[in-house]
């Protein structure tokens, strides 16, 4: 009854299915780092997955500004790689969302001081447009009052 947890590699090579999907990443993988040799740096590090398909090569980046980079490099690494005996005629290139959420910074809640509240309150007086001027009396309010 107290059987032990089975590895993930067991699983992997038990089932010809999963054998399969194991040799198409590694030759996935191999492609990318193949194709990361071709790409000028500092684009080469922003391409993060290569799959061929048929004649057609799809290249993922992390964001949507070096994938525009990577469109206009498109034709020379389609050259290059005809070069290398790779059958590719045609490369698309599209974004990899990042499923993490973007971390943010928080900081302390910053207060306005009674002497910043001030001069902004002087500062109001001395304008003549009366929409800004009353913003700035606004803003002015929120002078710390201790």
């Amino acid at each position: 009854m107290n059987q032990r947890p089975r590895l993930i590699t067991d699983l992997f090579k038990g089932k010809q299915s999963f054998r399969d999907l194991l040799t198409k990443s590694r030759e996935q993988v191999a492609l990318l780092h193949q194709i990361r040799q071709l790409i000028p740096a500092p684009l080469n590090a922003h391409c993060t997955a290569a799959i061929q398909k048929n004649t057609q090569l799809v290249i993922y980046v992390d964001s949507s500004a070096w994938a525009s980079r990577l469109r206009f490099s498109a034709r020379e690494i389609t050259r290059q790689l005809k070069n290398k005996n790779l059958a590719i005629d045609r490369i698309t290139v599209r974004v990899l969302i990042n499923t993490k959420p973007v971390a943010t910074k928080t900081g302390p809640t910053r207060q306005l001081t009674p002497d910043n509240a001030s001069i902004i309150n002087q500062t109001a007086d001395g304008i003549s447009d009366p929409q800004l001027r009353a913003a700035l009396k606004r803003l002015g309010k929120h002078g710390n009052k201790s």
